[in-house]
């Protein structure tokens, strides 16, 4: 009965995803940009109170990186937090080539020709801070970029987002599907960009490195690829401004541990991304994806 019950659940939620991120598309599609973007906010907003349990996370998760602020500062933080998330959903679903020079400043760039030119490829790894999809929209307009993502359920929420970075100029490469490593080995050979977020516990190979205070299973392939590829790397990350306008900031060529001791050079360079995305979500804590369960594993 309750297998039953639950396989029910999960389906008549999976409708509702599709039937909601397509009423989103056509919504954004239809407004001008700011109200568009406006509208994402209360969106946010309405959200803030109706996910009790992404709630319950996003200010469970606030109290432990910030155990010195006060209760009002944690909810404000955390109402904040998800007006941004809807905020950025739509504008990824909105915005055009066009506009995207309008509402985006770069700080950087330069640094990634200056990899690029080394033709070894890069590895650019950032975190779910600011509007990461419309960063890698940005870079996309200059440079070719790929990256690496973790397929979507159900299928068309998962065809939909490829299409919506497709038209940014953007190629995924989807983890575990047929033909990924391959396309990870081109991007190097043509010189790419590949970009990995590498700030969620997901079930991938990783290590447990310090983020906010604890110990955090995160994910090693930024570190191993550019390793074994000898890539340069970058970081990358975009902050959202008072005015719902963005900048970009690009950091690098990192200098990596290389010791020759592949395994402890692979944790001691995941640490350090970790610890520079860390500083970034510090400056602007209502940018980060505080719902997700960061610490749900322990060593």
């Amino acid at each position: 009965m309750n297998t039953s019950f639950t396989k029910v659940r999960k389906r008549l939620s999976r409708i509702f995803l599709v039937l909601f991120t397509t009423t989103i598309g056509q919504l954004a599609r239809l407004l001008p940009y700011p109200v568009a973007v406006a509208a994402g906010g209360m969106l946010g907003r309405l959200s803030y109170h109706l996910l009790h349990r992404e709630r319950k996370r996003a200010l469970a998760h606030l109290a432990l990186a910030f155990p010195d602020r006060e209760s009002s500062w944690i909810k404000r933080t955390a109402r904040k937090t998800f007006v941004h998330l809807g905020k950025a959903l739509m504008e990824t679903v909105a915005v055009t080539p066009r506009r995207m020079r309008t509402v985006v400043n770069t700080t950087g760039f330069g640094n990634i020709q200056a990899a690029l030119d080394r033709k070894k490829g890069i590895v650019y790894f950032t975190g779910h801070i600011g509007n990461w999809e419309l960063m890698a929209g940005a870079v996309a307009r200059s440079f070719p970029v790929s990256v690496v993502a973790a397929p979507i359920e159900p299928e068309p929420v998962n065809e939909m987002i490829i299409r919506l970075r497709s038209r940014m100029g953007v190629k995924t490469i989807l983890r575990n599907r047929p033909g990924a490593a391959k396309e990870l080995i081109r991007v190097f050979r043509e010189n790419r960009i590949l970009g990995i977020l590498i700030d969620q516990d997901t079930d991938v190979e990783g290590a447990f490195v310090d983020f906010m205070g604890r110990p955090a299973w995160t994910p090693t392939a930024a570190a191993q690829m550019a390793i074994k590829f000898g890539a340069p790397v970058l970081f990358g990350y975009i902050q959202r401004t008072d005015d719902d306008r963005h900048t970009i900031t690009i950091e690098g060529p990192l200098d990596l541990a290389r010791t020759g001791n592949d395994e402890e050079d692979i944790r001691t360079n995941t640490a350090m991304f970790t610890k520079k995305i860390e500083e970034v979500i510090r400056r602007t804590p209502e940018q980060w994806v505080w719902m997700h369960r960061r610490w749900r594993r322990q060593p």
